[in-house]
Parts: structure tokens; C-alpha cells; sequence
């Protein structure tokens, strides 16, 4: 039986994610962010001070653009990329000759053997990564292992509250015995469009990822997918020994929990967020996306 990675690596040559795109000043200009960029937050990840020297920056899985977009907003910092997919990395090459990313370095290989990269590095980004492979929490530690006392990690994990229409879809996709043939992928969407308004199908047929093959393939045909909870989080934190530094990108989450705590301005209680989530099951829709800081 092929491994994990293997099977992870064929379905992103097949079906590259995210969409890559052909310019990536233009699409600055047009609109496009990106969350986790470590330029929008050092007064947050360092209150004591950006280290003085260029930063390096890790984006471990970094599909066909987040490399190259990090190294293109953090243009005096070194930012290494690595990837299992070829044809990702060469959407990244791409775009980094296009732009003259002098400062991006590009490799392939699987997240559990980055060590063999045997550098340490600032800032480490994954993001819709360790959920993809068989133990997630083996591949936080093997991250973990590269970054620096006192350095920073932006992670982004899958939800099972927030996943929970993705679950049933997947389901429903499974029982009916649709595949991620591109065929197949583009007569399901048509499929789940024609079911009522606030069913788990209607509600997946309105995100941002249904749209597209490469993305609808990931969102409900991915070969392995994990979710995890706030406690699970929290208990593998506490155990690393680890800081939480809060969640991006959740600006309903936020509102609440000034609401229901007002005097907690860094809103970094795990225990607390999972009260929050369990009142809104999708606050949580596309992932958790949070910092955690390593001990000096």
C-alpha cells in the first residue's frame, strides 16, 4: 500500500492547489492577501522587537503561491519553500523568476523529512498542511524541531466543528460513489447546486473552493483529511510547552469574546474560544489559523 505522502503528492501533480495564478503584483493590486503574512503582524508576534538580523522564514507546503508571496511582501528576510508536488514547485519557480525573488529558495520533499533541510528558521508558516498527513501532531513536532527558541509558527488546522458540512458531503459524495475524477468532480457540483437552501450540500456549494476542479477536489475528495478541536490543540500546546498567541482572520470570534470578556484583550485562552465555538459551530469554517510561540 503506497504511504500517505505518496498519495497526497500524486492528487496536487494532478490537481494543483491553490489555483495558481500568473502575476502576483498584479493580483496584489487587485485585492489578493494572504493571511499568515509575518509582515502585517511583527508588532504582534514580537512586543520586545523584531529581531534585528533578516529573519528566515520556513512556508512548509507551500502549493503553487504562498512562497513566493511571502517572499515577495518580505523582501529583506530569506523565505525557503518546500513541496511535494513538482508541478507546484514549478508554479513557485515561476513566479519567482517573473518577479526576481532573489530571496526565495525552492525544494521539494515530504514535511516529515525538512529536518535533512538542517536550518533554523524565525518564522515558520503551514497552513492546510498537517492535516493532510497520517499523524498531524508528528508533523507539528518535526516542524517544531526547526524553529528557533523564542520563534514564531502560523498554523492553519482543519475544524471538526467547523468541517461538519464538509463531513456530511463528503459522505453523501462517498455513499454515491463519486470520485475525484474531473468528470465526476464537475457532475457532483452540479449535483449538490440542486439541493435546498441550508443543507450541508447547499452550504458547501456556496464556498469559495467549490468552484474550480483543483479546489472542489481538495475541499471533498482529498485522500486524507484530519480534524482536530480546541482541546486537542490546547493539550498539545500545553504539552510542547508552548505560547498561544491568537487566532487571524476571525473577526465574529473576535466581537464575542470581547462580549463575553471584556478585561482579556489578547483573547489567547484556548478554553475560553472553545466556549465561543461551541455556540457558533462554523466560526471556524475554513480552519483555525493561529501563532504560537516557541520558549526561549
Amino acid at each position: 500500500m503506497e504511504d500517505v505522502s505518496t498519495l497526497v503528492a500524486r492528487q496536487y501533480e494532478a490537481f494543483a492547489y491553490p489555483q495558481p495564478f500568473a502575476d502576483l503584483k498584479e493580483a496584489i493590486r487587485g485585492g489578493y492577501s494572504q493571511i499568515g503574512d509575518p509582515s502585517l503582524y511583527r508588532p504582534v508576534l514580537w512586543p520586545e522587537g523584531r529581531p534585528e538580523r533578516p529573519l528566515k522564514i520556513l512556508v512548509a507546503g507551500c502549493g503553487t503561491i504562498q512562497a513566493a508571496y511571502a517572499a515577495l511582501m518580505n523582501a529583506d528576510d530569506e523565505v525557503v519553500g518546500i513541496d511535494l508536488s513538482e508541478a507546484s514547485l514549478a508554479h513557485e519557480r515561476f513566479l519567482q523568476e517573473r518577479h526576481g525573488l532573489r530571496n526565495l529558495h525552492l525544494f521539494k520533499g515530504d514535511l516529515l523529512e525538512v529536518g535533512s533541510l538542517e536550518r533554523q528558521f524565525d518564522v515558520i508558516l503551514c497552513t492546510g498542511v498537517l492535516h493532510h498527513l497520517a499523524d498531524p501532531f508528528a508533523g507539528w513536532r518535526v516542524l517544531l524541531g526547526l524553529l528557533r527558541p523564542g520563534g514564531v509558527m502560523r498554523l492553519g488546522l482543519y475544524s471538526t466543528l467547523g468541517r461538519q458540512d464538509v463531513a456530511a458531503v463528503r459522505q453523501y459524495a462517498a455513499a454515491r460513489g463519486y470520485t475525484g475524477d474531473a468528470a465526476i468532480i464537475r457532475q457532483c457540483r452540479q449535483d449538490l447546486m440542486g439541493f435546498p437552501p441550508g443543507t450541508p450540500q447547499r452550504v458547501i456549494a456556496a464556498t469559495s473552493d467549490f468552484f474550480s476542479t483543483s479546489e472542489c477536489r481538495d475541499l471533498l475528495f482529498h485522500v486524507q483529511e484530519h480534524t482536530l478541536t480546541l482541546p486537542q490543540i490546547a493539550d498539545f500546546i500545553a504539552a510542547e510547552a508552548l505560547t498561544f498567541l491568537g487566532f487571524e482572520g476571525c473577526a465574529a470570534g473576535y466581537q464575542r469574546y470581547a462580549q463575553l470578556f471584556p478585561d482579556d484583550a489578547a483573547m489567547a485562552d484556548l478554553a475560553r474560544w472553545t466556549r465561543i465555538e461551541g455556540e457558533k459551530a462554523r466560526l471556524f469554517v475554513n480552519m483555525y489559523q493561529f501563532w504560537i510561540q516557541k520558549p526561549r
